[in-house]
């Protein structure tokens, strides 16, 4: 995916080139905020990536603790590599480039929401096991307590909703 990823970014940037050859203004005076953003996400891009490899040479070694740290250094590698090439697109041609963000931030959120679903529902179903045993056991002791008055016992029954 990573090959794929640095082999359509220098596609892309030869393309740019391509297209403001003959111009008289550069892609930095057009669209300098999307350059901006363009270094920004290659440099986090860049990062992430070296510091992935790293991590994976070294997997043998810490393999538990590195585990979740290796997870979040992998997303963030392929979601500032996929920013990086829509960055260049909304230069060449905003209205693919528009189009492909949003899809991406669509599938992305998705895949999140269906990767953490397990999560998710693990913890609904232990809050519902707690609220439903607390409650439980909150009308069996009210049901037992008695009133110790006079000589009248009778057993009084609270319950809580």
């Amino acid at each position: 995916m990573h090959a794929a990823i640095c082999f359509l970014i220098f596609v892309l940037l030869a393309l740019l080139q391509i297209k403001y050859q003959n111009k008289g203004m550069s892609p930095f005076e057009a669209h300098g905020t999307i350059i901006l953003l363009f270094i920004v996400s290659s440099f986090v891009y860049s990062m992430a990536l070296l510091a992935f490899i790293a991590l994976l040479l070294r997997a043998h070694q810490q393999q538990l603790e590195a585990l979740c740290f290796f997870t979040v250094l992998k997303h963030i590698s392929l979601v500032s590599g996929a920013l990086t090439c829509d960055l260049l697109l909304l230069i060449l041609c905003p209205a693919f480039g528009y189009f492909v963000l949003i899809f991406c931030g669509v599938v992305i959120l998705v895949r999140a929401l269906l990767g953490s679903y397990q999560q998710i529902l693990g913890r609904l179903l232990d809050v519902a096991a707690t609220a439903v045993s607390s409650s439980m056991t909150n009308v069996s002791t009210n049901l037992n307590s008695t009133n110790q008055g006079g000589g009248d016992h009778t057993t009084t029954q609270i319950v809580s909703v």
